[in-house]
């Protein structure tokens, strides 16, 4: 609230100085002499907003300054024109009318803060769907919480290197977070055991990107997630499942689920073999370009290893050096906090 009051002052202030410099007058309104002190204000108020706004955005996400602007540039410059001469001709009606004929103009200003509500709403509800189904696999298996945590954080970081829309950067956060959903119906006995799986434990828990993928078909909102959740366990040279995909029949979102998937697994500890340290992993995973994983996919990995200085956390074995590791303890820590927070938001019925 705070940082938007001080945004308007400052936007405010800065477009009505530039407007009288340049010869506005907002007593003599008309557009022969409003037109272009109008057009620099409005320009200067756009490119302030953005900036301020961008600025915001790149300490509280620890990204680029110019990234921010490159993505939201996208959106708020279609606004910026439609705004623009609505503005002019609310000021116009304003200075012709008075203010009632105004309340024109703020029937749809009104229905468009609706829909924007409306859609906070929906993207609110599908993030609880996501930790609903977090904390049922929390349940099942708590390796496979943290597991699935870092996968989604990874795969948003690599995606992001990639220089892929931010938007499918979510969308490949939400599919790194829920690959492993399937697992929920998998038989604790074969996803615990010591040892290696026999053919028939094999082929259960082959199949649980396809349960995943079930699951997730009836979580609308989730969308192009669904089918990468499926195909997270291809590889390049065809022999993956369930379809046998290869090269580039495999989504690019998928593969850069599957790689990043990998490192987090040969990285942890399990009942049936200590983790690697990350040079190992990162070696490992190059030597599987072009048979298991993505070989384009695989360099820029290594690339962003090199550019973020990812490396392993004594304690835990985990954590790319922007964001902290995740001991045992933050593990249960974030379980416990992700349960307080679905049960906030969802509370009992009390009729019942």
């Amino acid at each position: 609230m705070a940082f938007n009051r001080a945004q308007f002052a400052i936007v405010g202030w800065s477009s009505a100085k530039l407007f009288s410099y340049f010869g506005g007058d907002v007593n003599h309104l008309n557009l022969a002499h409003a037109s272009v002190p109008l057009l620099i204000s409005s320009i200067a108020a756009f490119l302030e907003n953005l900036l301020l706004l961008a600025i915001a955005i790149a300490i509280k996400e620890e990204r680029s300054l110019w990234e921010v602007i490159r993505v939201y540039f996208k959106w708020m410059l279609p606004s910026f024109w439609l705004m623009l001469p609505i503005g002019y001709l609310m000021a116009e009606v304003y200075h012709l009318s008075g203010p009632w004929p105004e309340l024109i103009f703020l029937l749809p200003l009104a229905a468009t803060r609706w829909w924007m509500v409306f859609i906070k709403r929906v993207r609110d509800m599908y993030n609880q769907s996501i930790r609903a189904l977090l904390i049922g696999l929390d349940a099942k298996d708590p390796y496979t919480f943290g597991h699935s945590m870092r996968v989604g954080h990874y795969a948003a970081v690599l995606a992001r290197f990639m220089k892929l829309p931010e938007d499918v950067v979510e969308q490949i956060r939400y599919a790194g977070m829920l690959h492993d959903i399937g697992k929920m119906a998998t038989p604790d006995n074969i996803l615990n055991k010591r040892g290696a799986l026999d053919p028939w434990e094999r082929e259960i828990i082959q199949r649980h990107p396809l349960l995943g993928s079930a699951m997730l078909s009836h979580v609308q909102l989730v969308g192009c997630a669904r089918d990468w959740v499926l195909h997270h366990h291809e590889r390049w040279d065809g022999t993956g499942y369930p379809d046998n995909l290869r090269a580039e029949e495999i989504p690019l979102e998928t593969r850069i689920v599957s790689i990043v998937d990998a490192y987090d697994a040969m990285t942890s500890d399990r009942p049936y073999r200590r983790a690697m340290n990350h040079e190992e992993a990162v070696q490992e995973i190059g030597a599987e370009a072009g048979t298991q994983f993505d070989p384009i996919v695989v360099q820029k990995f290594i690339e962003l290893c090199e550019t973020v200085n990812l490396a392993l956390d004594e304690g835990s074995g985990h954590g790319w050096d922007r964001t902290p590791a995740m001991s045992g303890e933050e593990i249960q820590q974030l379980r416990e906090d992700e349960i307080r927070a679905f049960q906030a938001e969802n509370p009992p019925d009390s009729s019942t």
